[in-house]
């Protein structure tokens, strides 16, 4: 290949230059190192405008990470600026006079974005539109099949369609990747598709949704309810005016599910996950678990195993767990997200970082581009795509957990001896214990944590304690993630 190059720039200069073709003659054999240098002045730079093209950008959406995103590349950023000749041409939004850190009157503006897959003037699609059907779907579809590159930070259609897109553009060898899906800025997908790519990956725990974890860190923080903590979360911006994909586990389910795919070539169906929300949370629940030595986290939980069979068993969840105060995930607070990994060379691998907003998915997404533009050689999701499962068939945690269990009960004499009387019956122990009355109202809250158990076995239990007379509420119950 080097010759081959060589002999390239030789014919160059033997045309132009007969002495510099003499040079050629001369040094072949003892001074190959200079000739190389000569390949790479006269080639690389004196047709620069052959082999440095430009590449141009097309976005579609240009909400708070569109709008950074046109605003690096119009203003240059780092690696742009020293390698690469990358040119914003194109970009869609509802609005095109809306006001807007960056100015796009210079731009080509498409009100349809789907109309951008026809311009010859495009080399990549940038997607940041968001939802798993209608625009945001087409865009992507139509793109790969006009043989254009795409780029996208959306985790629903990634969950949902991600294998199909991986399918067409590999069909067509085209560029198709989505760092920006999962986390924000931190380098999760690359960490797994590259960092660890000679590791077989066994589990996956992720802080993934940072809107949740600020309601909790919050709740815990100012001794504030989740209603009104979720309140003043919208009010700056750090939940949507419609909560319901972070704070009921959705989003964090999409993120998951994308981790699987990266990690063992296994994709959930999202109907197929345990799915968990935040929102039964209660003021009391944070209080109790400081005192036990805990803080609760919603988790996206995958872990991969064998069965006595050496058949592979993929069980996957999001809901909100204990952690351990002397563990790494239980210190992320706030908006910020983490994911820890388990893995067969490089053991234990945590990465924390700003999961969300317009500048640390901005990265994401221009780090995207920037592998485009070293014509990064990757399968998307690091593997064949017709390596994956899709919809692969998750079951219930085997393993066996310590459990937190908070009851709302009558307060009379019986209802705790009804509650241990189910518990013995089912062959479960209790390791701690707190009962708070209030007088007031004759009631109760019993908080026990569990000896480990099977999972099963509780939920069976708590499906007695659940019909018992003094129970009020229906039982609070949360692993303890170990």
């Amino acid at each position: 290949m080097v010759e081959l190059k060589l002999e390239k720039a030789f014919n160059f200069l033997k045309d132009r230059n007969e002495h510099a073709y003499l040079i050629y003659e001369v040094c072949n054999a003892h001074l190959f190192f200079i000739l190389n240098l000569i390949y790479k002045y006269f080639v690389i730079f004196k047709w620069e405008g052959n082999l440095m093209k430009p590449i141009k950008i097309g976005i579609a959406g240009l909400g708070n990470v569109g709008e950074e995103v046109a605003y690096q590349l119009i203003k240059g950023f780092r690696v742009q600026k020293n390698l690469f000749q990358i040119e914003l041409v194109a970009v869609s939004a509802r609005s095109k006079n809306k006001k807007r850190k960056v100015d796009i009157n210079n731009l080509k503006f498409f009100d349809n974005p789907t109309d951008m897959v026809l311009d010859n003037n495009i080399d990549v699609i940038v997607e940041l539109i968001g939802g798993d059907e209608g625009v945001a779907k087409d865009l992507c579809f139509s793109a790969l099949k006009n043989n254009k590159a795409v780029i996208t930070a959306n985790k629903a259609l990634i969950a949902k369609y991600g294998k199909e897109l991986a399918e067409i553009a590999e069909e067509r060898n085209l560029f198709f990747s989505f760092e920006a899906s999962v986390a924000g800025g931190i380098p999760i997908l690359k960490l797994i598709r590259e960092g660890l790519i000679v590791n077989e990956i066994t589990k996956l725990t992720g802080i993934l949704n940072g809107t949740a974890n600020y309601i909790l860190s919050e709740m815990e923080k100012e001794q504030k309810s989740f209603d009104i903590v979720l309140k003043e979360a919208q009010k700056k911006g750090f939940a949507e005016a419609d909560p319901s994909f972070d704070v009921d586990g959705i989003d964090a389910a999409h993120k998951t599910i994308i981790l699987s795919a990266l990690a063992y070539g296994k994709m959930p169906n999202v109907n197929n996950l345990t799915i968990k929300g935040i929102r039964d949370i209660t003021l009391n629940d944070i209080s109790y678990c400081n005192q036990l030595g805990y803080k609760i986290k919603l988790l996206g939980n995958s872990m991969l195993s064998k069965n006595k069979n050496g058949e592979d068993e993929l069980c996957c969840s999001v809901e909100p767990w204990l952690i351990s105060k002397n563990l790494g995930l239980s210190s992320v607070a706030g908006v910020l997200n983490a994911v820890q990994i388990e893995s067969s060379l490089a053991g234990s691998v945590m990465i924390t970082g700003a999961g969300a907003g317009g500048e640390p998915t901005a990265s994401a997404v221009l780090a995207d581009i920037v592998d485009y533009a070293n014509e990064t050689k990757l399968f998307s999701f690091g593997r064949n795509s017709n390596d994956i499962k899709n919809n692969y068939n998750t079951i219930p945690y085997t393993n066996k957990f310590k459990y937190y269990l908070r009851l709302n009960v009558v307060d009379k004499s019986g209802v705790l001896a009804d509650v241990t009387s189910i518990f013995k019956d089912y062959g479960l122990s209790i390791e701690s214990f707190i009962q708070k009355s209030n007088q007031e109202d004759k009631t109760a809250e019993l908080v026990i944590i569990t000896h480990e158990a099977e999972g099963f076995v509780l939920n069976d239990s708590l499906s007695k304690i659940s019909i018992l007379d003094g129970v009020i509420t229906k039982p609070v119950c949360l692993s303890i993630y170990s």
